[in-house]
This record gives C-alpha cells, structure tokens and sequence, in this order.
C-alpha cells in the first residue's frame, strides 16, 4: 500500500512537472510573440465591432420600418460579403476573428491579465476559451466564404445544438444548466455595465473627458443590450429544457425577432439593435484603447 501510494505521488508530480514545464514554454514562445500577438488581438476586436455593428444596423432598420431581417453575426458576414471588395474584406475579417479568438486563449491558458485559480477566476478563464473556439469557429465560416463564395448557414444552429444535447443521457439537465450559464454571463454583463466596470481595461490617456465620458456610455449600453440578448437566449434554452423542444431555443437573430412581437416591438427592437450597433462601436474603441498584457503571461 505504501509503494502504490508513493507510486501516486511519483506520477502526481511528474505531471504537474509537465504541466508546469509546458506552461512555462508557451508563455515563453508568447512572450517572443507578443508583438504580433498584440496587433492581431486590436485587429480582431475592431474586426468583431464590425460583425457587430452590421448585426445592429440590420435590426435598427427593421425597427425604423426600411424593410430586411434581423439576423445574427453568420447572416451579418453574409451581408458584408455583398460589398464591394467582399472577398478582400472577408479575408481580412478572418485574419481578425482568428486573432481575437487566439487572444481569448491567451486569456484563458495564461492568464496575463490576473484572474486567477479561485471560482470566480476560473470561470471567467472558461468563458474566454468557449469565446476563443466560437469565434475560430465563425472565422472558419468567413474563411469559406472569402474562398468559395458561400458556406451553409442554419437558420438556427442553436435550435440544432440544443436537439443534440436533448438526445444525450440527462439531455434536459444539460440544456438548462446551459440556460443557466447563459443568465449569469447575462447578469454579469449587466453588472459590468451598470458599473462601467470595464473601464479599468482601457487606457484613454489622450482623449479629452467629455470624450472619455461619451465613450464610457457607448460601453454601458452595448454590454447591457449584449447582457439583455442573453437574459433572452437564457429564459428560452430553460423553457426548451423545461420542455423538451429544441425549437423553443433562439440565437440572437430569433431573439431580436421575438423583441419586435411584444407590445412596442419596434421601440424595444430598436432599443436593442442601437445597442447592439453600440457594442459594435466599442469593439472597434478597444482595437485601439484596450490594455492588452501579453508580454506579461506565465
């Protein structure tokens, strides 16, 4: 018993010596890196304000009455494509949503910017990694269209994601616990812009006050209007659950749609799709202002 048990502790440590060796590594080749590293991130969340922006401008119409369709950030590289120069403007949204993606990564193995091992540390870490491969993914989806013209997009990939979760063993915890997922980010969304806690990521040393206070808002109501689209998504992945009706799930396109069919519809759409074009904005505020620390990592 006592050789099995110091056996343990030999194979514990050698892998924490791994662990930790491999870390040391990667923060190292990141640190050589960090230049490149740096430009790519600012590129990739001035190329997520676009995304971004073009979803809200798209609802915004709809809710001012000049006709279209909401839809969501696959329906809004679609759009883009049709512009002048799309193919070029594809690429170089790839470029920039595969950036952003490696520096969520960054955020989530190396932690640069301090969050930590406790709960709260940790779950934000696994926020940045589901935000690093979701947008790997989208850009993937705008590499296929910058090659070939076009690629598939469902017209509620969710409802499907949800339909596969359903169909595992415990499928309906699965999905509300996802339902509930959704709702805390949302809460933290809405307590970060309701105290502008994400000043303390920008730097806005050469900018005027009235300046940095305009800013400041634009943040507020864009995380806020993302913070509301997930209290959205959240409420319908719990009532499909609840359910057990994949169909009952929305993405962002489905919930602005459902924005526009309640009483005022068009007012609360176009509350929401003004912040949403606000988030846009901020997006491309931070390529520019956002304290990015990667030399920092470890």
């Amino acid at each position: 018993m006592a050789n099995l048990k110091h056996l343990g502790q030999q194979t514990a440590s050698t892998l924490k010596s791994g662990v930790d060796d491999a870390q040391q590594a990667a923060a190292h080749a990141t640190r050589h890196a960090a230049p490149w590293l740096e430009a790519l991130a600012r590129f990739g969340y001035a190329s997520k304000g676009v995304v971004y922006g073009t979803v809200g401008l798209l609802a915004l119409s709809v809710a001012l009455g000049r006709g279209g369709a909401t839809t969501d950030t696959k329906g809004a590289l679609l759009r883009l494509q049709d512009l002048p120069a799309g193919t070029l403007l594809m690429w170089l949204l790839t470029l920039g949503l595969i950036g952003y993606a490696l520096w969520q990564l960054i955020r989530a193995a190396l932690d640069p910017e301090g969050q930590g091992h406790e709960a709260k540390g940790v779950l934000k870490r696994a926020g940045y990694t589901f935000s690093g491969f979701a947008n790997l993914g989208l850009a993937f989806f705008t590499a296929r269209l910058a090659l070939i013209g076009n690629a598939t997009r469902s017209q509620n990939s969710e409802e499907q994601m949800a339909d596969t979760v359903l169909n595992l063993p415990g499928g309906q915890v699965w999905l509300a616990l996802g339902g509930l997922i959704l709702l805390v980010i949302a809460g933290s969304q809405l307590y970060t812009a309701y105290g502008a806690k994400f000043m303390k990521r920008v730097a806005f040393t050469d900018l005027p006050q009235r300046t940095c206070d305009l800013l400041k808002r634009i943040g507020q109501v864009g995380i806020a209007s993302r913070g509301v689209l997930m209290v959205i998504m959240g409420v319908f992945a719990l009532l499909a659950a609840w359910h057990r009706e994949a169909s009952e799930t929305v993405g962002i396109s489905e919930a602005l749609t459902w924005l526009r069919t309640q009483p005022s519809g068009n007012l609360l759409l176009g509350a929401v799709a003004l912040g949403t074009l606000c988030y846009g904005v901020w997006c491309v505020v931070q390529a520019r202002y956002r304290r990015i620390q990667i030399e920092g990592a470890a």
